[in-house]
C-alpha cells in the first residue's frame, strides 16, 4: 500500500496494531483503532483501505466503499496509485454479492489502456473479471499478462482456465502442458486438462498419470485431483471399471477432508416442506410484474443447466447471469434484520412473515437488471441449481419470474455428481448413500414446490431436451415467454460467451445422447445409490 500523506509515528503505530487486530478478527477493536488513525491523518490512504476491509468483515459494504471513495480522491490524477483502490472497490462489491456493481468499477477509465498494466494488476484484474463471468475480457488481460511473464505458472495457469472457458479447448491444453512442465506439483492442471476434451486410444494421459497416482508419499490433494484425471480418461477409453476403481478412490480421498452431515441438509428440507404451506408469506403486497425479466433454472447440478442456458441465450433476447449466490445473499440479509434469530435454527425460517419479502425481490431485480444493461438486453438468466432450496421465496417475491425446473434421470444425474470434482460446493457428492439421500430430499421438496406453486415451475426433462431438441426449444421458448427464431438451433453451441461451469468443453458441441442412461455401465458399482433410491420409492430405469 502507498500513503499519499506521511504519517507520524503514533499513526503508524496505531495503524499497526489496527491490522493486527483486523488479522485476528477482533473487527471491533479493530474498527475503533483505524478510526483514531484517520482521524489523526485523513489523507493516509493506507488506513482508508484498512478501514473498508474492517468495514466489510462486518458487512457493512456500503461504508466501506465510502472509505475507498476517501482513498480515490486523494489520487485523483493518479491511474497508477488508483487502480489498486478501484480493484478493493470491485472486491468489495463481490464480497457483498453485487456483480454488476463490480463490473462497473472494472470498466473505469483506468483500466482500458490494459498495455501499460503491470502484470499484478493485470492478473488480479483477469481474476475479478472471472468471478464477474466476463469471460471474453478475462481472457485478453490474461494473455497480455503472460506475453509479458510468460514462465509464471499461476499466469500460465489463469491464462488456461480463461481459454477453457472461451471454449478454446487446443489453446487450454497447450498452457496446462506448460504449467506442468514448469510446476509438476499443480496437480490441478493435471485435472483441468483431462477434462477438455474426450480422450482417445492414442492420445490420452493414462500413463503419465497413472506413474504419478502410484508415487509415494502423494499429499491428498494429489490422490483427488489425480484419480479423478484418471476416472475422466478411462471412461473416454471406455474402461469404466478402471474408471470407477480411480472415481472411487478420488471421491473417497476428497470425502474426508470434508466436514459435512448429510443428515443436516435433509432436515433443513423437511424443515422447509413443513412451514412453507399454501399461506406462507402469501399476504405480502408484492408488486405482480416483479420480476418480469427474469428466467431461473434450478435443480440439481450436473442435469444440463449449462446447455438449457445456452439454448436460451441463442436468442439473442437474453443474457446469463450464471450461477450467482444473489437471490440468497439477499433473503438472509433480510432475515438477520428481521430480528428473529435463534441460535442453532434456521435463519431464514426462523424470520417468517417478518421477512421483507417485497425488498428482497426489488433489490434482487435491480442487481439482475443492471447485468442486464451492462449485456444490452432485458432478459437474464440466473441458473443456480441450489436455488431449488428458496423456490417458495423466489415464487412469492418475484411473481413474474419465470421458474424452470430442470429434471434427469436420477441414476445418470446422481452418477453425473459423483464423478464431478467441485471446487468446493455440493459436498454431498462424494459418497454414493449421503449423495442419494440428498437426492431423495431434493426430489421430495420439489415435489412439495410443484404442489404449492402448480402454475409456476415450468418442467423441462433432460432426456427429452437432447432427445427432440427443436420441438423442446420452441416450447421452452413459448414457457419463458421469448421470441422464437430458427437460427437458435445453429447457434446454441456456437457463442461467444464463455462460461466456467464443469460443462464448459462440452456445451462448445452440438447436443448429444452418449450421457442418457451412462450409469448402466456400472450397475454392480453404483448399488448403493440404487438401493437408497429404490428404497424411497424413486423409479430410474
Amino acid at each position: 500500500m502507498s500513503l499519499s500523506a506521511e504519517p507520524s509515528n503514533e499513526v503508524k503505530q496505531a495503524y499497526t496494531k489496527a491490522r493486527k487486530l483486523f488479522q485476528s478478527g477482533n473487527l471491533q477493536e479493530a474498527e475503533r483503532v483505524i478510526r483514531k488513525v484517520i482521524e489523526l491523518s485523513p489523507e493516509f490512504a493506507s488506513g482508508r483501505r484498512l478501514c473498508a476491509d474492517i468495514l466489510i468483515g462486518r458487512q457493512q459494504f456500503s461504508a466501506a466503499r465510502s472509505q475507498l471513495q476517501q482513498a480515490l480522491a486523494l489520487y485523483s490524477d493518479n491511474f497508477p496509485r488508483r487502480r489498486p483502490i478501484l480493484l478493493h472497490m470491485a472486491s468489495s462489491y463481490l464480497r457483498e454479492g453485487d456483480i454488476a456493481g463490480a463490473i462497473a468499477v472494472l470498466q473505469s477509465a483506468e483500466f482500458e489502456n490494459a498495455e501499460s498494466l503491470d502484470t499484478s494488476t493485470l492478473s488480479q484484474l483477469g481474476y475479478l473479471l472471472t468471478v464477474c463471468e466476463c469471460h471474453q475480457r478475462a481472457l485478453s488481460v490474461f494473455e497480455l499478462a503472460m506475453s509479458k511473464q510468460p514462465d509464471e505458472p499461476m499466469l500460465l495457469f489463469n491464462c488456461a482456465a480463461a481459454n477453457r472457458a472461451m471454449g478454446n479447448l487446443e489453446r487450454a491444453e497447450t498452457l496446462y502442458n506448460q504449467v506442468i512442465a514448469l510446476k509438476p506439483d499443480d496437480w490441478e492442471a493435471y485435472k483441468n486438462r483431462s477434462d477438455l476434451r474426450k480422450q482417445t486410444a492414442d492420445r490420452n494421459h493414462i500413463s503419465e498419470l497413472c506413474v504419478l497416482a502410484e508415487s509415494e508419499g502423494l499429499p491428498e490433494v494429489a490422490e483427488v485431483q489425480l484419480n479423478f484425471a484418471l476416472a475422466k480418461e478411462f471412461e473416454d477409453l471406455g474402461d469404466f471399471k478402471a474408471s470407477f476403481a480411480a472415481l472411487q478412490k478420488g471421491a473417497q480421498s476428497r470425502r474426508k477432508n470434508i466436514d459435512y452431515q448429510v443428515d443436516r441438509d435433509v432436515s433443513v428440507m423437511a424443515e422447509i416442506e413443513d412451514v412453507f404451506d399454501q399461506d406462507f408469506l402469501s399476504g405480502k403486497e408484492v408488486p405482480e410484474d416483479q420480476g418480469r425479466d427474469i428466467i431461473f433454472v434450478l435443480g440439481m447440478p450436473r442435469t444440463g443447466s449449462t446447455l438449457l442456458d445456452r439454448i436460451l441465450c441463442a436468442s439473442g433476447e437474453v443474457t446469463s447471469a450464471g450461477e450467482p449466490d444473489t437471490f440468497a445473499r439477499l433473503l438472509l440479509q433480510s432475515a438477520s434484520e428481521s430480528g428473529r434469530y435463534n441460535k442453532g435454527g434456521n435463519i431464514i425460517l426462523n424470520a417468517g412473515d417478518h421477512l421483507d419479502i417485497t425488498g428482497v425481490g426489488r433489490a434482487y431485480v435491480d442487481q439482475m437488471r443492471a447485468r442486464a444493461e451492462l449485456a444490452g438486453v432485458k432478459r437474464i438468466i440466473d441458473k443456480n441449481p441450489m436455488n431449488f432450496l428458496y423456490l417458495g421465496w423466489i415464487a412469492r417475491a418475484l411473481p413474474a419470474a419465470k421458474i424452470v425446473h430442470l429434471d434427469r434421470n436420477p441414476m445418470d444425474t446422481c452418477y453425473a455428481i459423483y464423478k464431478t470434482l467441485f471446487k468446493s460446493a455440493y459436498p454431498f457428492s462424494y459418497d454414493q448413500k449421503e449423495l442419494a439421500a440428498y437426492y431423495c430430499s431434493y426430489r421430495q421438496l420439489m415435489a412439495h414446490w410443484q404442489k404449492v406453486f402448480s402454475q409456476r415451475v415450468i418442467d423441462v426433462r433432460y432426456e427429452d431436451l437432447v432427445g427432440d431438441l427443436p420441438s423442446e426449444s420452441r416450447a421452452l421458448y413459448k414457457a419463458c415467454g421469448v421470441p422464437w427464431s430458427d437460427r437458435v438451433l445453429e447457434t446454441y453451441f456456437a457463442q461467444d460467451g464463455g462460461t466456467a461451469t464443469a460443462s464448459a468443453a462440452q456445451v462448445r458441441q452440438p447436443v448429444y445422447r452418449s450421457s442418457v442412461n451412462k450409469w448402466q455401465q456400472l450397475r454392480e458399482q453404483l448399488k448403493p445409490l440404487q438401493s437408497v433410491l429404490a428404497e424411497a420409492g424413486i423409479p430410474f430405469e
